[in-house]
């Protein structure tokens, strides 16, 4: 595998997540400095430094390979909404979490009548 094509991924997945090279490392674990120097010097992302990135991202590494690859993730349609679900603040979660609940109720509703 091409690491450009890996190290473009990484990009795209911090662009879609709102994350700074600093946010990223943070959550990953990796050091600025390391993460700063792999996307500067365009370095090979080593597998354990790509498998702490795609924690960082809720992927395991085999979802971030399907990607890659263009393969769609059996369960693409059911977890949509966690890209931007994990960003949430709890309150927000819940709230969110109670709408749902409310318009699966009235859905019910509507499908018994």
């Amino acid at each position: 595998m091409e690491n450009e094509r890996i190290l473009e991924k990484i990009e795209e997945l911090m662009a879609q997540y709102g994350y700074s090279k600093y946010k990223l490392a943070k959550l990953s674990g990796i050091k600025k400095s390391t993460i700063t120097t792999i996307f500067t010097k365009r370095s090979t992302v080593s597998v354990y430094n790509l498998s702490l990135m795609c924690k960082a991202f809720n992927l395991t590494l085999s979802e971030f390979f399907a990607m890659l690859e263009g393969e769609p993730r059996l369960d693409a349609v059911q977890d949509f909404p966690l890209e931007w679900w994990n960003s949430l603040m709890p309150e927000i979660r819940r709230k969110v979490a109670t709408l749902m609940f409310v318009l699966a109720g009235l859905m019910e509703k509507e499908d018994q009548t």
